[in-house]
C-alpha cells in the first residue's frame, strides 16, 4: 500500500507537502497541488482523498521555549480565547531541550495547518522557517530576530523600563540598579537601555556595577541578592528588575536577611503577572498588556493564511506603571 512517502519521492517533494495538498491546504502553489495529485494518482495512494471536499484549515501551530514561564503562559491563554472565540484549534510544542529542527518538523508536517505564532525565538527557529519550503503564514510575539521578515507584537520595553526608573527618581531614589534578564532576548536588552537613559537623564551614576546579570527566572532574582549580601556588599537603595519573577526572587532574598521592602530596599518588577500583586509586600511594577500580545498575534497569523495584508507588520503596545508596596 503506497504511503505518503511514496507520493513524495514521486512528486519530488517533501512528505508535508503531500499531507498538505492531500488536506486541502490552500497556501499550497497550484502547480505544486496539480503534481502532488499527479504523483498520488500514479502509486495508487488513496485516492478517495483527492476526492474530498477542500476545507480551509482551522488550526494554529504554536512554538514556544517553555510552558513553565507565567509570561508564556500569559500569551497562550491570550492566543487559546482568541482561538476558542473563532473556531479554530491549536497544537503547540516547547522547544527546550530538544532539537529546534525536529520541533520545525514537527509542527509543519502537522495536517491544516494555517499558520504559526511563534513567542521569543531562539537559536535560529525563525531562519528554519524561512528556508523551509512548506512553512505556511508565522507571526512572532516579542522580538523577531535580526533579519527576519516576519510579522510581530511587541510592547515597548525601553520605554516600558524608562517609566518605571523614572518613578523610582520622582519618588527620590538615586542609588538604583537594575536585575537584567539575558542579553540574547532583544526585550531585555531594550529594558536595558530604558534604564541607563533613565539614570542619564537624571545626572545617575551608569557604571557597569549598576546592571546585574539574572535570566528571568526567580531564582536568578534571589542568587544575585543573596550573593551580594553574603558577601557583606552594600544594597542600593532601589532594586529594577527586569521581569516579576526575579523581583519576587530579590524580595526572598532581602526578607531572609532581615532588610525591609521598600524601607530598607525598595524593588521594582515587570510584566504584571497575576502573583504580583499576592506578593508580600505586594510588587510595584510596569504592566504589559501579555494576553492581548497572543489574541493580536493570533488575529495576525489568520488574517496572512486567509491572504489578507496587514495594515502593519510590527505591533508596538504600550505599557503601565502599578504601583503597590514594594517601591
Amino acid at each position: 500500500m503506497a504511503t505518503l512517502r511514496d507520493v513524495a519521492r514521486a512528486a519530488g517533494v517533501s512528505p508535508a507537502t503531500v499531507s498538505r495538498v492531500l488536506n486541502g491546504n490552500q497556501q499550497v502553489a497550484p502547480e505544486l497541488r496539480e503534481r502532488v495529485q499527479q504523483a498520488a494518482l500514479k502509486v495508487g495512494y488513496q485516492l478517495a482523498n483527492l476526492r474530498r471536499p477542500r476545507t480551509v484549515p482551522r488550526q494554529v501551530g504554536l512554538i514556544v521555549p517553555h510552558v513553565s514561564s507565567p509570561f508564556y503562559c500569559e500569551v497562550l491563554a491570550g492566543v487559546e480565547r482568541e482561538a476558542f472565540q473563532r473556531g479554530y484549534d491549536l497544537i503547540f510544542f516547547t522547544t527546550q531541550g530538544r532539537s529546534h529542527r525536529n520541533v520545525i518538523e514537527r509542527v509543519l508536517q502537522a495536517p491544516q495547518v494555517a499558520g504559526l505564532v511563534v513567542i521569543t525565538p531562539r537559536h535560529g527557529e525563525e531562519r528554519l522557517l524561512i528556508d523551509h519550503p512548506d512553512a505556511p503564514p508565522v507571526v512572532v510575539v516579542d522580538h523577531r530576530s535580526a533579519g527576519s521578515p516576519y510579522p510581530h507584537v511587541v510592547v515597548d520595553n525601553l520605554r516600558g523600563a524608562h517609566k518605571a526608573v523614572s518613578y523610582l527618581v520622582s519618588k527620590g531614589y538615586r542609588d538604583i540598579a537594575m536585575l537584567r534578564g539575558p542579553e540574547s532576548i532583544q526585550s531585555s536588552v531594550d529594558r536595558i537601555r530604558g534604564f541607563l537613559l533613565a539614570l542619564q537623564e537624571a545626572g545617575l551614576p551608569t557604571g557597569p556595577d549598576r546592571v546585574w546579570a539574572g535570566d528571568f527566572e526567580q531564582r536568578s532574582g534571589y542568587e544575585a541578592v543573596a550573593r551580594r549580601l553574603d558577601k557583606g556588599q552594600k544594597m542600593p537603595r532601589a532594586i529594577f528588575c527586569a521581569n516579576d519573577l526575579m523581583a519576587l526572587g530579590a524580595i526572598a532574598a532581602l526578607r531572609e536577611r532581615g532588610l525591609r521592602v521598600p524601607e530598607d530596599v525598595a524593588v521594582m518588577g515587570f510584566d504584571d503577572l497575576p502573583l504580583a500583586a499576592a506578593s508580600v509586600p505586594p510588587l510595584t511594577t510596569v504592566r504589559q498588556p501579555i494576553q492581548e500580545m497572543g489574541a493580536i498575534a493570533f488575529r495576525m497569523v489568520v488574517r496572512l493564511a486567509q491572504g489578507e495584508t496587514l495594515e502593519s507588520e510590527r505591533i508596538v503596545l504600550d505599557t503601565e506603571l502599578v504601583v503597590r508596596g514594594s517601591a
